[in-house]
């Protein structure tokens, strides 16, 4: 290959030779289930990860946000914001601002981890975004704070599980094929 390079080069065409070298590469990617595996981590952090920690940043620049009135909503605002509990609700606006961007980090966190595959810090990481999302709708719930918000949250957050889940046991599965095949030789 680094005498096709070289000759390329001597060609003035070193782009296109490069250009060729990815192309053949992503014909052959999806043929073996190492790349089908790196593909489907990409798919995975780029279409349900980095979404979802949008998600919680949009969440959080809707706290700082006070166009929209109270940047929480009240269960039963019909009657009116409940005075009792207006004093709490307005100073618990910090720790739901930084709960919501620390979800949001670790989401951009686990999307990198799943590309390296770092799977104890995946564990870890995984283990603070369920941590946080209990303690942020427990909190929430004492607060008497509308909890509609999270419904959804939490139906990706179940998704996101059962993905990274089913990857990581394909990942255990290739890792097993591959020990196979070199004890083989």
């Amino acid at each position: 290959m680094e005498a096709e390079f070289e000759a390329a080069v001597e060609d003035r065409r070193p782009f296109l030779f490069a250009l060729g070298c990815l192309f053949a590469a992503w014909r052959e990617i999806g043929k073996h289930s190492e790349g089908r595996l790196i593909l489907a981590n990409y798919a995975l952090a780029l279409g349900l990860l980095i979404p979802m920690a949008v998600l919680q940043f949009q969440q959080a620049v809707g706290f700082l946000s006070s166009a929209g009135g109270p940047p929480f909503g009240i269960p039963s605002a019909a009657d009116g914001p409940n005075l009792y509990l207006i004093w709490s609700q307005n100073s618990a606006i910090p720790i739901l601002l930084i709960t919501w961007l620390l979800l949001g980090m670790a989401h951009l966190c686990l999307a990198w981890m799943l590309v390296e595959g770092d799977w104890p810090r995946i564990v870890k990481c995984g283990t603070l975004i369920g941590a946080a999302m209990i303690t942020l709708s427990l909190f929430m719930g004492v607060l008497m704070l509308d909890l509609s918000c999270l419904r959804a949250q939490v139906a990706e957050l179940a998704i996101e599980f059962v993905a990274v889940v089913s990857i990581s046991r394909w990942h255990i599965r290739i890792l097993a094929g591959a020990s196979r095949d070199l004890l083989a030789r």
